[in-house]
């Protein structure tokens, strides 16, 4: 390599040192400068002055020699930080989240309607407020994130938290990585009611190959029909959207109600998918000419061992079962109409049926409810 390990403290001191080895550093390691930046200035940096600070104070020739011992450890775990860290998507500005909404949007026509638009979030350019760097972040339900941007406000990385300013500039902290189970988090739902909720569990999922952290949060104390449901992945954010923690809200246990993030884009690739979505951006409304072909009648409803499907188109069609927490529980092709399913296996509850095929799709609540 062209550099020695004796040179990264200079990456800290001197950005455009780092900048310079960017391309021997990135063909080592496949990250970006970036990643890269925040790995030796969040951890190796810290402990290195930490290490040369307790050395020049202590005395004790003991305690130098094992201050020296780990010294050497910190090296040599230095591949680790460069090549394990997980992207952060709020490190780059070509990050973008996809996020989907689902809302019932019934008419008399179609009383079971249940339309999903697509929200994607992502940065357009970047700023210097008191020599920091700020990115721009923008929404839109424009697919090709071009058209009818709207200005949400400015993050920036620091520390592994993610810091908000909105429009008004009003300073927030959107997201804090370094939480521990039985930390709390103010999440003030719709606006008007702030609670501390805390983190019941903490684990790590993969990603294309990279470890993320996922944090799960306990739910509100007060529950009306409604669920929280808040995951958090680090360098991701909340499974509802980037700026959910700054706008919470819970959603509803009684109809089709959510907000999921369906996918992820940073560092040139996509990175996360939903499981439960087979497409990332989705735009389900109601049209004058679709309205009598996406009227399927499901029955009984609620149901408890079978649903019977009738349409009045003769084709193909796919079927996706989902729960409450929009994990998929039967998938299935559906071939003629009418069609019986046998859904004995299902606990009691509210489930998401959706229905797609080439020209349409349509979601419908389901409630089992089985009396033994």
């Amino acid at each position: 390599m062209l550099f020695q390990l004796r040179d990264l403290p200079r990456f800290h001191q001197d950005r455009s040192y780092l900048f310079k080895h960017m391309e021997t550093l990135h063909t080592f390691t496949g990250k970006s400068g970036q990643d890269m930046l925040m790995a030796v200035e969040q951890e190796l940096i810290p402990a290195l002055a930490k290490a040369k600070s307790f050395m020049a104070n202590s005395k004790n020739p003991e305690n130098r020699r094992t201050m020296k011992t780990r010294t050497l450890y910190l090296f040599l775990f230095l591949p680790a930080l460069l090549f394990g860290q997980a992207t952060n998507h709020f490190n780059h500005l070509d990050s973008k989240w996809n996020v989907a909404r689902t809302y019932p949007a019934a008419n008399q026509q179609n009383p079971n309607f249940v339309a999903t638009t697509t929200t994607i979030y992502g940065y357009r350019g970047d700023t210097l407020i008191n020599n920091q760097q700020w990115f721009k972040l923008f929404s839109t339900n424009d697919s090709l994130f071009k058209k009818n941007l709207v200005y949400q406000g400015l993050t920036r990385t620091e520390n592994n938290r993610v810091l908000f300013q909105n429009s008004t500039y009003q300073l927030d902290t959107l997201y804090d990585f370094n939480l521990k189970v039985g930390d709390s988090v103010l999440f003030n739902l719709f606006g008007k009611n702030p609670e501390k909720i805390p983190v019941t569990d903490i684990d790590s999922i993969e990603i294309n190959g990279e470890p993320y952290k996922r944090f799960r949060f306990a739910e509100p104390k007060i529950i009306a029909f409604d669920e929280f449901n808040e995951v958090w992945i680090e360098g991701i954010g909340s499974i509802h959207g980037p700026l959910f923690p700054h706008f919470p809200v819970k959603f509803s246990q009684e109809m089709p109600d959510s907000m999921l993030l369906t996918c992820t884009y940073s560092d040139s690739q996509q990175r996360w998918q939903h499981p439960s979505y087979s497409a990332c951006y989705i735009h389900i409304v109601l049209g004058m000419k679709t309205q009598e072909d996406l009227n399927f009648n499901v029955y009984p409803n609620p149901f408890s061992e079978r649903i019977t499907i009738e349409n009045n188109r003769k084709e193909n069609f796919d079927l996706t079962i989902l729960n409450s927490s929009g994990q998929v529980v039967r998938k299935m092709k559906i071939t003629s109409i009418p069609e019986t399913i046998d859904l004995t296996e299902l606990t009691n509850g509210i489930y998401l049926l959706r229905i797609n095929s080439k020209e349409i799709s349509t979601t419908i609540k389901l409630v089992k409810n089985h009396q033994p």
